[in-house]
C-alpha cells in the first residue's frame, strides 16, 4: 500500500492580510524573535519595502522568510534579508526536517526569480537568539554555491552556567557602590529621553553616528512590544548617568543589550558595569542567553569593547552574511 503522496508547497509574497497568520507562525516558531512580528517590522515600512514570502503545504502555514529592500536602493534586483533588521531569513513553525527546509528554499529561490530578483543577501538568525539553532539554511546556501561576504563578532554569556567576572570590571562594581550608583528598570518617558541624549552624545562623541531609532521610534516600539522592551538605567541621585536599553524575548530565551551609553560622569563612576551587573543577576531566572552584540564595524575588531564585554564572561559567536546569486 502506498503512502500519502506529499502535500505541494506554495509560495507567495507577504501582504497585510497575512499578518495574523504571519504573527501566529513567528510566536509559535523556533527562530523568530519578536523583532519578525509585524507590529516591529512595520514600524520603518516609510523606509523598508517589505519583500517577505510565505511558505505553504495546503492550509498549513510552514514558513515565513522575512526580507525586503531600501525604497532608495540602487540595485532593486537585491534582496536582502532584513535591510532594516540585523538579520532575517527563514522562520520555521517548528524544528523542520532538514528536507523540508531544503525544498522551502528551493521553492522560494524559483518565486524570487520569477518576481526578478537576481540576487540574495542574507543575514541569518544568529544562534543567540534561537530556541533551537539549525545549521540547515547554512548547508543550503553552501550547496547553492553562497559566498561568505560578512562576518561579525558577537560576545554571548550562556546564563544557565556559571560566569565570573573579571577584576577590572569587579573594580568598576566597587566604585560604583562606593559612589551610591543606583540602577533600576524603568519605563518613565521622562528617562527614555534623559537616556537618549546622553546615548546620543556618547555615539556622536565615540563614533561620529547617532542611534539608529530615534527617541520616538523606541517608545513606539516599547509601547507596540510590551514586555520586549526595557531600559535599565543608573544614577547618581536623581541624574541618570548611564544606561542599557535590552531587546529581550522570552520564549526565544535571549535578552540582548541593543542601547548601551554612560554620560561622563558615570563613566568615571562606573555606572554601565553597575547596570549590566544588575542584568546579570536578575536575568538568568527567565532567560537563558545574554546578548552583549557586536563588537566589530564591517568585520574590523574593536578591542575595547570586546574587552569589556568579556570582563563580564562573554563568549565569541559569529554572525554571518551571505551573498547568492540566483
Amino acid at each position: 500500500m502506498s503512502g500519502a503522496l506529499p502535500v505541494a508547497i506554495q509560495v507567495e509574497r507577504y501582504q497585510p492580510g497575512h499578518a495574523a497568520a504571519w504573527d501566529a507562525l513567528v510566536a509559535a516558531s523556533v527562530n523568530g524573535p519578536f523583532l519578525f512580528c509585524r507590529s516591529y517590522l512595520d514600524y520603518h515600512q516609510d523606509r523598508f519595502e517589505d519583500c517577505s514570502w510565505l511558505v505553504w503545504q495546503g492550509e498549513r502555514l510552514r514558513a515565513v522568510f522575512v526580507a525586503g529592500r531600501a525604497r532608495t536602493a540602487a540595485d532593486s534586483a537585491t534582496l536582502v534579508a532584513h535591510p532594516g533588521l540585523a538579520y532575517g531569513g527563514l522562520v520555521t513553525a517548528g524544528l523542520a526536517k532538514t528536507s523540508d527546509t531544503l525544498a522551502w528554499l528551493d521553492a522560494l529561490r524559483v518565486a524570487w526569480r520569477a518576481a526578478g530578483f537576481r540576487q540574495l543577501l542574507l543575514k541569518p538568525v544568529p544562534r543567540v537568539f534561537c530556541r533551537q539553532p539549525s545549521d540547515a539554511v547554512l548547508f543550503w546556501l553552501h550547496q547553492q554555491g553562497a559566498l561568505l561576504t560578512g562576518r561579525e563578532l558577537n560576545s554571548v554569556i550562556d546564563l544557565t552556567q556559571p560566569f565570573r567576572i573579571g577584576t577590572w570590571r569587579r573594580g568598576n562594581l566597587r566604585k560604583a557602590r562606593h559612589h551610591g550608583v543606583a540602577v533600576a528598570c524603568t519605563a518613565a518617558d521622562a528617562d527614555y529621553a534623559a537616556f537618549w541624549e546622553l546615548l546620543t552624545a556618547n555615539l556622536h562623541h565615540t563614533h561620529g553616528r547617532l542611534p539608529v531609532h530615534s527617541l520616538p521610534e523606541i517608545c513606539r516600539l516599547r509601547d507596540q512590544n510590551p514586555g520586549h522592551l526595557e531600559l535599565w538605567v543608573a544614577r547618581l541621585g536623581a541624574e541618570v548617568v548611564g544606561g542599557v536599553l535590552v531587546f529581550q524575548d522570552v520564549w526565544q530565551g535571549f535578552v540582548h543589550t541593543q542601547y548601551i551609553g554612560g554620560s561622563p560622569r558615570g563613566k568615571q563612576v562606573g555606572a554601565v558595569d553597575a547596570v549590566l551587573a544588575e542584568l546579570l543577576r536578575s536575568k538568568p531566572a527567565a532567560f537563558r542567553r545574554l546578548s552583549f552584540g557586536i563588537s566589530t564595524v564591517q568585520g574590523a575588531l574593536n578591542p575595547g569593547l570586546l574587552n569589556q564585554k568579556e570582563g563580564f564572561g562573554a563568549a565569541a559567536e559569529t554572525t554571518d552574511t551571505y551573498t547568492l546569486d540566483l
